[in-house]
C-alpha cells in the first residue's frame, strides 16, 4: 500500500466515523423524540438536499482549484461547524429545525469533500491501486457504519448532546491535519479549463449526456434512489416504532449493514477479486437488492415469530451491505476508468446531483405516507419497482454488456468471426 493510500484512508476515516456520528444521532433523537415519520424525513432531507445542489458546482471547483486546499478547509469549517453547535446546545435547548441547520451545513461541506476526493483518486493513486483504493475507502466507510452506531446509542445514554458534539468536531479536526500531507500528480488530458465557471459547468452537463453509457446509468440511479430512500425512511420506522427495538439494538442492526459492506469491500481489495466484468457485476447486485428489498416486511405481516425478528433483521441487514457495495465498486470503476481527468471532478458532480436530484421527493412522500399507509405495501411498490428499473437498464445497455462479455472471452468471439468466415 503506497504512503499516499494510507495518509487517505486515515483522512477518510476520521471524516466519515466523525459524520456518521452526528447523523445516527440526529436521526435517532427526532425520531425518538417526536416518533414522527415526516420529521425524522424532514432531517434525511435537510443532510441530502445540499449534495443535490451542490454536487455540480463542487465539481467544478474541484477541476480548477487547488484540491488539497479544498480538502483541507472543508474539513476545517466542519470541525468549527461542530464546536458552534456544541456551544450553543450547551446553553440551550436544541429542537429538530437545529438538527435540520446543522445537517444541512455538514452535508455542504462534505459534497464539496467527497466529489473533489473522488474524482482526485485517479491523481493520488496508481491504476494498479485503483480499485483497492476504491474498495478501500469502502471499508473505512463501512468501519464507520459499524462503529459510529454502536458508540453513538451507548454515548447517548449518558452524554447530553453538547459534550457528545466533541467527538465528531475533534475527528474532523484530525482529518483536516492529515490530509495535509497528501501529494497530488498532475495528469495528461484533451481538455482545457476555461476561464469562464459557468462554461466549465455547461461543459460537464455536456461531457456526461454526450456518453450513452453514463447517461443510462444517471437515468437508472435517478429511480433506484427514489425507491432505495424508501429503506432509508422506513427501516427505522419498521425497527424502532413497530418493532420496538431498542436505540442499542437499533445501533447493532446499523452496524451489522456495515460488517456486510465491510466484508464485501475487503474481497474486493483482494487481488483474486478484481471486477473483471463491472457492468455486469452492478445489475448482478442490484436484481439480488430488488428481490432481498421485499424481506422487511414479512415480520410486519406475522409470517417471522417476534423472538426471531433480531437474529432475522441482523441477517438481512449484513446481506443488504454486501450486496449495496457490489453494486458500488463497479460503478465508480467504469466512471474514474471512461471519463477524461479533466473532466472527472464535474461529470461526478453531475452524477451525484442528477442521482440523488429524487430524493428529497422520495423522503417527503415515504416520510408522508409511513404514518397513513401501510408499510409492507410502499415496500413491496419499493421491489416491484427496483426490479422495472433493473430489467429497464439492462435492456438499453444489452450492447455494452455484450461489448464487455466479448472483451473478457477473445476466444469466444475469435470463435465467432471464425464460424461467420466459414
Amino acid at each position: 500500500m503506497s504512503k499516499n493510500l494510507q495518509r487517505l484512508l486515515f483522512g477518510k476515516f476520521c471524516s466519515l466515523f466523525a459524520a456518521s456520528l452526528f447523523t445516527f444521532v440526529a436521526g435517532l433523537t427526532v425520531l425518538r423524540e417526536t416518533s414522527s415519520g415526516l420529521q425524522f424525513a424532514l432531517v434525511l432531507i435537510a443532510g441530502t438536499l445540499p449534495r443535490i445542489i451542490l454536487s455540480p458546482v463542487a465539481g467544478v471547483l474541484a477541476d480548477r482549484w487547488n484540491r488539497k486546499k479544498i480538502i483541507v478547509l472543508t474539513e476545517t469549517f466542519s470541525a468549527l461547524t461542530l464546536t458552534v453547535f456544541a456551544g450553543y446546545a450547551f446553553f440551550f435547548p436544541i429542537h429538530t429545525l437545529h438538527y435540520m441547520i446543522v445537517s444541512a451545513i455538514l452535508t455542504s461541506l462534505s459534497t464539496f469533500l467527497s466529489v473533489t476526493l473522488m474524482s482526485s483518486l485517479t491523481r493520488l493513486l496508481e491504476e494498479t491501486e485503483l480499485q483497492r483504493g476504491n474498495s478501500l475507502i469502502s471499508t473505512i466507510s463501512s468501519i464507520s457504519s459499524i462503529g459510529a452506531p454502536m458508540l453513538a446509542g451507548f454515548l447517548l445514554s449518558f452524554a447530553p448532546i453538547d459534550l457528545f458534539s466533541l467527538l465528531p468536531l475533534t475527528l474532523f479536526a484530525l482529518a483536516a491535519i492529515w490530509n495535509t500531507r497528501l501529494t497530488f500528480r498532475v495528469l495528461p488530458s484533451s481538455a482545457e479549463t476555461t476561464a469562464s465557471f459557468l462554461t466549465d459547468f455547461r461543459d460537464g452537463y455536456r461531457y456526461v449526456f454526450k456518453q450513452r453509457l453514463l447517461t443510462t446509468l444517471i437515468m437508472m440511479a435517478l429511480v433506484l434512489n427514489f425507491f432505495f430512500i424508501a429503506f432509508e425512511v422506513m427501516y427505522p420506522i419498521i425497527l424502532l416504532d413497530r418493532l420496538s427495538f431498542s436505540p442499542f439494538q437499533f445501533g447493532v442492526i446499523e452496524a451489522v449493514l456495515g460488517v456486510g459492506l465491510l466484508i464485501s469491500s475487503l474481497l474486493l481489495a483482494l487481488p483474486r477479486f478484481t471486477i473483471k466484468r463491472p457492468l455486469l457485476t452492478v445489475f448482478q447486485s442490484l436484481t439480488l437488492l430488488g428481490v432481498f428489498f421485499i424481506i422487511p416486511i414479512l415480520p410486519l405481516l406475522g409470517l417471522i415469530p417476534v423472538s426471531w425478528s433480531f437474529a432475522y433483521f441482523f441477517l438481512f441487514s449484513f446481506i443488504e451491505g454486501f450486496l449495496v457495495l457490489r453494486a458500488n465498486i463497479p460503478l465508480q470503476l467504469i466512471v474514474q476508468r471512461r471519463t477524461d481527468p479533466a473532466y472527472l471532478g464535474r461529470v461526478i458532480g453531475v452524477m451525484e446531483s442528477l442521482a440523488m436530484g429524487i430524493m428529497p421527493l422520495g423522503m417527503l412522500l415515504f416520510g408522508y405516507l409511513s404514518d397513513y399507509v401501510s408499510l409492507s405495501l410502499l415496500f413491496s411498490i419499493s421491489s416491484f419497482g427496483l426490479l422495472l428499473t433493473v430489467g429497464s437498464g439492462m435492456f438499453v445497455l444489452r450492447q455494452d454488456l455484450q461489448a464487455e462479455r466479448s472483451e473478457q472471452n477473445p476466444s469466444l468471439e475469435t470463435e465467432k468471426t471464425s464460424t461467420s468466415a466459414s
